[in-house]
C-alpha cells in the first residue's frame, strides 16, 4: 500500500460495488486518500465492470484526483482526490448500467463543491439491483432536502435492460452542513403515491399494475392513493416499472418498487410493489431498507445526532456503516427490537464545506 494511503477491502461483508461507491465519494469529500483491494470480491465476476469504471473516472474528474488501477476487471485501485469543482459533466455507461448507483457515487460529493454540479448520466432509468429512479426523485431526495441537500433530477429519457441508453439530469446545489436525520416516528399515513410505466409494451400492461396495486392497498384499508400511469415511446429496450411511496404526518416517506420481467404478469408486479409496502408500513417503520443504506454517508457527514428506524438491517445497510466508519470519526448504534424494528444511531462529523 502507498504511504498515506487508507486501505479498504472490497471482499468485507456485502462484498461488492457499494463498498467501491461509498469508500471513493467519502475520499472525495474528505480528501482522504484510499487503496480499495479485492474489489467486488464476492461477485461471481469480481473486478471493475464497465459502470463501476466510468463512475470512478467521472469522480475523478469531479476531484481533480489521480488514480490507478482503472481497467476493466481491475480489483485494486488508489484514489488520490485533490479539488473538488462544479460544472457539466455528461456521463455515459454505455450499456444498461444503473445511473441511480452513479448517483451514489457523485451525488454526495457533488453537494461539497463551491458551485452547482450538472449531471447528464446515461444508461439504465430502472434496471435490477439499483432504486429506480422515480424511487429516487420521491423517496430520497425530499427526505434528503430536510438536511439541506438542494437536488433536482428529471428523466429525459427512459432506459431499460439490455439496451439502457436512458437519460437523466441531475442539477445539485452545494451545501454548507448537512442537517441531521430524524426519521424514528412513523406517525400516520396521510397518502399513497406511484407511477406505473412500461417501454415499448401496450399501455395496459402500466394500467394493470397500477390496479393490482391499488386493489391491495386498498385491501389494507388505505384510501387516499394517487398512482398515475403511463407508456413509453422512446426507450431502447422494452421494460415496466411501478414504483410506490406513502407519506406520514411525522414527515416519513416510505417506498417500495418492482420491475417487470418476462413472463411476470403485470399484476404480479403491482401486488409486489404494494405488498412490500405494506409489510414496512406494518412493522411501524419510518424508513424503507432500502432507503436505509442510502441514507448512512449523510447521517455520517451530517452535524449532530441522526436517527432512523427501519424494519430490516440489510448487509448493505451494514456495509455503508462499516465503511462510514473506516474513513471518518462518525460513531454508529445499532439496536435490534424484538418487534421488527431496527433503530441506527449516528453521531455525525458534521463535515463543514467552508473549512476546505
Amino acid at each position: 500500500m502507498t504511504q498515506g494511503f487508507v486501505k479498504i477491502d472490497g471482499e468485507i461483508l456485502e462484498g461488492g460495488g457499494q463498498i467501491l461507491r461509498i469508500a471513493a465519494a467519502l475520499s472525495g469529500i474528505t480528501g482522504i486518500p484510499v487503496e480499495i483491494i479485492n474489489i467486488r470480491g464476492k461477485r461471481s465476476t469480481p473486478g471493475l465492470k464497465a459502470q463501476h469504471l466510468t463512475g470512478l473516472k467521472a469522480l475523478a474528474d469531479l476531484t481533480n484526483a489521480s488514480v490507478r488501477g482503472l481497467n476493466i476487471g481491475s480489483k485494486e485501485i488508489e484514489f488520490l482526490p485533490t479539488t473538488r469543482k462544479g460544472g457539466y459533466y455528461t456521463v455515459d455507461v454505455r450499456t444498461a448500467g444503473s445511473v441511480t448507483l452513479l448517483l451514489q457515487v457523485l451525488m454526495p460529493v457533488a453537494i461539497f463543491t463551491s458551485e452547482q454540479v450538472n449531471l447528464k448520466l446515461i444508461g439504465g432509468t430502472t434496471v435490477r439491483w439499483s432504486p429506480p429512479t422515480p424511487s429516487i426523485q420521491n423517496v430520497l431526495l425530499p427526505i434528503l432536502k430536510k438536511t439541506g441537500i438542494r437536488t433536482q433530477i428529471e428523466i429525459k429519457k427512459h432506459g431499460f435492460y439490455p439496451k439502457g441508453g436512458g437519460i437523466i439530469e441531475a442539477k445539485i446545489d452545494p451545501s454548507k452542513k448537512l442537517k441531521p436525520i430524524i426519521l424514528d416516528n412513523i406517525g400516520k399515513i396521510e397518502n399513497i403515491g406511484g407511477t406505473s410505466y412500461c417501454a415499448k409494451l401496450p399501455e395496459h400492461v402500466a394500467i394493470r399494475q397500477k390496479k393490482a396495486a391499488i386493489s391491495e392497498v386498498k385491501d389494507a384499508g388505505y384510501q387516499n392513493i394517487e398512482i398515475t400511469a403511463k407508456q413509453i415511446m422512446d426507450s431502447l429496450s422494452p421494460g415496466s416499472g411501478i414504483t410506490l411511496w406513502a407519506k406520514t404526518s411525522a414527515g416519513a416517506i416510505i417506498g417500495s418498487d418492482a420491475i417487470g420481467e418476462k413472463g411476470k404478469p403485470a399484476e404480479v408486479v403491482g401486488r409486489e410493489a404494494a405488498r412490500k409496502l405494506l409489510e414496512i408500513v406494518n412493522a411501524d417503520s419510518p424508513v424503507d431498507p432500502f432507503l436505509a443504506d442510502q441514507l448512512i454517508i449523510y447521517m455520517a457527514l451530517a452535524e449532530g445526532s441522526s436517527k432512523i428506524i427501519t424494519n430490516k438491517f440489510t448487509l448493505h445497510t451494514k456495509t455503508a456503516i462499516e465503511i462510514c466508519k473506516q474513513l471518518t470519526s462518525a460513531s454508529f448504534s445499532v439496536k435490534e427490537g424484538s418487534n421488527r424494528q431496527v433503530e441506527i444511531t449516528c453521531n455525525g462529523i458534521g463535515f463543514n464545506n467552508e473549512l476546505l
